[in-house]
């Protein structure tokens, strides 16, 4: 067993300026908070193995999957199966927040970024 508190843990800043805080890592999962000030995007990407389950805590964005664009906020869950093109925009006046689940656990090496 293993017990961190998240405020101990060092975030990292990501090249799309999001703020990351991968709070577990275990053989076959990853979860992660990710923060995305004003103004900030990912880049669109997929994943070649992985899932992911995105889980928004606090603020206002704009999700697109496949093509498809929604608005998300506070409550929202987002699930993305491997293969499916997604990127994220942070709207409105605070950061988005979000605990993003990813299984099998995040390996850079098996995402690809298409932009």
């Amino acid at each position: 067993m293993r017990i961190t508190n998240r405020d101990r843990i060092q975030p990292f800043t990501g090249d799309d300026g999001a703020i990351v805080r991968e709070l577990a890592r275990l053989a076959r999962h990853t979860l992660a908070e990710i923060r995305h000030p004003p103004g900030t995007a990912s880049r669109e990407h997929y994943h070649t193995q992985a899932e992911e389950v995105y889980y928004v805590v606090e603020g206002q964005g704009e999700i697109r999957i496949d093509g498809g664009t929604q608005a998300i906020g506070p409550g929202d869950v987002i699930e993305i199966v491997a293969g499916q093109r997604h990127k994220l925009w942070q709207r409105g006046e605070g950061d988005l927040v979000l605990f993003v689940t990813c299984v099998p656990a995040y390996d850079v090496q098996e995402v690809v970024f298409t932009e």
